[in-house]
């Protein structure tokens, strides 16, 4: 499956009794069964907290300075689980991941429409658009294009064009990127445009005086 990163959240009153506790105190907090042979113990990052959203393998945040600490204060503890991501995190850290999405949405549709429109919101068409032809055949309008007219730039962005369409017809067509029935969520696409809508409802309707948000990865 791969290396994924997730957020969930656990009550703060539970993680301020464990986040200081040492090796056999979580192991009796959780009632933790030990292995017979060698006493070994195991829970997951994941069994911390309840997850909320989870952000797919190919993740490169750079969260700012201070929205990140270590879930553990014990050192025995931090190094249990140095393998993996795993930290509370603050309200400015999921902030920066929406504004990071927000940012990489308009990336994309800029690389898209820039050949065909220039680099500002209302450019000049340049001559391949300027080519079109309307024809009205009843109450079907028809275009045409002079394609001897069309630029490099603009037959690659026409490519990325047509298979983001294909793309996003599959996210509708065979995945569905919301869900009526599971819990409170709008919806676990993990395209960007639509992801941001779950974390900005996570980011509103989270409850940071009752509970700790946690980041972590497996």
């Amino acid at each position: 499956m791969g290396y994924r990163t997730y957020i969930a959240e656990m009550p703060k009153k539970e993680y301020n009794k464990i986040k200081s506790m040492t090796e056999e105190q979580i192991v009796e907090f959780y009632k933790i069964e030990k292995d017979d042979d060698d006493g070994e113990w195991y829970r997951g990052v994941y069994d911390y907290g309840t997850e909320l959203y989870g952000f797919g393998k190919y993740t490169d945040f750079n969260p700012p300075k201070g929205s990140m600490k270590p879930f553990f204060k014990k050192k025995e503890m931090k190094d249990r689980y140095e393998e993996y991501d795993f930290w509370v995190v603050t309200p400015e850290f999921l902030k920066y991941i929406i504004e990071s999405y927000q940012s990489k949405v308009t990336t994309y549709y800029n690389n898209m429409s820039h050949p065909f429109f220039g680099d500002s919101n209302w450019g000049e068409k340049g001559d391949f658009l300027n080519s079109v032809k309307t024809e009205y055949n009843g109450m079907k309008i028809n275009y045409k294009f002079d394609f001897s007219k069309i630029t490099d730039n603009q037959q690659n962005a026409l490519f990325e064009i047509l298979d983001h369409i294909r793309s996003m017809r599959s996210e509708w067509n065979c995945l569905t990127p919301f869900n009526l029935e599971k819990g409170n969520e709008i919806t676990t696409s993990w395209k960007y445009e639509y992801g941001i809508f779950e974390l900005v409802r996570i980011y509103k309707s989270f409850d940071w005086n009752k509970n700790v948000m946690i980041y972590y990865g497996y």
